[in-house]
């Protein structure tokens, strides 16, 4: 039963690294339940595993139907973008990135709905932005990837506007191309990506349908990190870059995918709030047994048969 136990585990514990690979989080609570639920059961391990696979999968379809009404729109996204943008009077220039770039450059509204503001800048300037979010009382050391780094090296953070997460990722030019780090903030997970561009490859401007410009991470690298995402939003919003004037598939075809490096950062005991729904798995109740009379029963038995002995007597 031990090694049997021990395989109900693993299972479980695999189908949750499934869930988290496409973006969906199972609190530990809510885990072990499950694994509770499982251990110690007579019934062959192969029944125990579909049971435990339909259990993943309607939890699953629960998750997806609530997932369309949640994250922020479009309009929710951008008015942030554009206070942040007015708040910054510093001279560290913010990027755009992410699924969100080609949604602005088509000026589409009616698009998939965005866990955050995603910005870039350069590793030069990252401190002149923490600086300014202090000023404005929206800095929090628990979203800075320095409260927890072990190696120095700066991820960037993330900071709280109008309830909507704005991450502040940071890359620097070296010879051999560009780096960027990226700070999950809920996994503490640090992120380096080694990617061999030049700068006028990596950042473009762009010009918007509706004569706005921006400035954004490359739609060929928007592209680039949603093959190696590869979820089903990613495949939605590559769909969109296609769509996009200045996107060129030559230079995708030719762009090597960047090298991407993950660090686990300490002090991973805070909680944070999430912009997306946890995916939670639905345990059925186990099934009362009547085999057993409970101690009321027991009480109510051993009175009777006094009674019965006393009144004898």
């Amino acid at each position: 039963m031990e090694e049997k136990n021990r395989l109900i585990t693993l299972y479980i514990e695999n189908k949750v690294k499934e869930l988290e690979n496409m973006s969906m989080f199972v609190s530990k609570d809510n885990v072990q339940k499950v694994i509770n639920n499982f251990l110690n059961r007579n019934e062959d391990i192969e029944i125990i595993k579909t049971k435990i696979d339909t259990i993943f999968n309607n939890s699953i379809s629960a998750y997806k139907e609530n997932l369309d009404k949640m994250g922020y729109t479009y309009d929710e996204i951008m008015k942030v973008y554009d206070k942040v943008v007015k708040l910054n009077k510093t001279r560290a220039k913010l990027y755009l990135m992410g699924g969100i770039v080609p949604y602005v450059l088509l000026n589409d509204r009616t698009g998939r709905r965005h866990e955050s503001l995603d910005l870039l800048c350069d590793k030069k300037d990252v401190e002149q932005l923490r600086e300014l979010f202090r000023k404005e009382d929206l800095y929090d050391p628990k979203r800075d990837s320095l409260t927890y780094t072990v190696n120095n090296i700066d991820y960037g953070f993330q900071v709280i506007v109008d309830k909507i997460k704005v991450n502040i990722f940071v890359f620097e030019e070296t010879d051999k191309g560009i780096t960027e780090y990226t700070f999950d903030c809920k996994k503490k997970i640090g992120r380096i990506k080694s990617i061999a561009a030049k700068m006028n490859d990596y950042i473009m401007p762009y010009v918007t349908s509706d004569n706005k410009k921006y400035t954004t991470v490359s739609l060929e690298f928007v592209v680039a990190d949603k093959l190696l995402t590869n979820r089903e939003k990613d495949k939605i919003d590559i769909e969109k870059v296609k769509e996009c004037n200045g996107m060129s598939s030559e230079k995708i075809k030719k762009l090597p995918l960047p090298v991407v490096k993950e660090v686990r950062l300490i002090g991973d005991n805070l909680e944070f709030t999430s912009t997306m729904p946890r995916i939670k798995l639905d345990v059925p109740k186990k099934k009362r047994s009547n085999g057993f009379i409970n101690i009321g029963t027991i009480l109510l038995l051993i009175a009777i048969v006094i009674a019965i002995v006393l009144t004898n007597r």
